[in-house]
């Protein structure tokens, strides 16, 4: 970025980017420049079979667990961090998440959980998986997603007991 040229925070990841005078009017606590990243990496997955199967879903728990806050549904929060829970502590495939997801979404009670101060991501964010998904290099792509959500899960540590009662709920 040049000097003295506009750039934009996102409220929910801390990502700083070039303003690219767009508005966003979505669930997410997003900036209209991080969402257009989470963009371009959901066009990559949906374009690869192998993206779609072993990324696609680390990226949107990701996504939606880090922008909590703001009109982000309590639900979803909770939801997508339970997803994350599925993927790296118990060793669901990404593919197979959805049908868990589906089960926990049927559920009545969610609790709302404060989200974790940015620098608990230590710098990772969508741009990670979408430098790699630039490229075109799905390893990189998988890898940098799977570090990502680890980097998440990690972050929200206060509030895996409460993924692992909804993820138990639907077992």
């Amino acid at each position: 970025m040049s000097a003295g040229a506009a750039t934009t925070l996102c409220p929910g990841c801390g990502l700083t980017a070039p303003a690219g005078g767009a508005t966003y009017d979505r669930k997410f606590h997003a900036s209209a420049e991080c969402w257009a990243l989470f963009e371009r990496v959901l066009a990559a997955e949906f374009e690869s079979a192998v993206l779609f199967g072993r990324a696609h879903q680390l990226s949107v728990d990701a996504y939606a667990v880090q922008h909590a806050g703001g009109g982000h549904p309590d639900k979803s929060v909770a939801i997508h961090l339970a997803g994350l829970c599925l993927v790296l502590e118990r060793g669901v495939a990404p593919v197979e998440v959805p049908k868990f997801l589906q089960r926990i979404a049927a559920g009545a009670d969610y609790p709302h959980l404060e989200p974790p101060p940015r620098d608990q991501y230590a710098g990772r964010t969508v741009r990670d998986v979408a430098d790699a998904a630039a490229r075109g290099d799905a390893d990189r792509h998988i890898v940098a997603a799977r570090a990502w959500a680890t980097r998440v899960w990690e972050a929200w540590r206060p509030h895996h007991p409460a993924a692992r009662a909804l993820v138990d709920r639907a077992s």
